[in-house]
């Protein structure tokens, strides 16, 4: 997680930084890291995430 702004690479909206996103793991069973929560898909891990809107898939 950065400081940073990032985008989901899905849709490329703002991905946002609140309670949900984290260094910490959200369950035991769950090694992936919250990167953000995309409005349009929830909450995405850092392969999900990029710098730039443009880079949207």
């Amino acid at each position: 997680m950065t400081d940073e702004t990032e985008y989901c690479r899905l849709c490329g909206q703002e991905l946002k930084k609140d309670l949900a996103a984290t260094n910490s793991r959200q369950c035991c069973l769950n090694a992936t890291p919250i990167a953000g929560t995309c409005p349009e898909h929830g909450p995405v891990g850092p392969h999900h995430a990029t710098d730039a809107p443009d880079d949207a898939t």
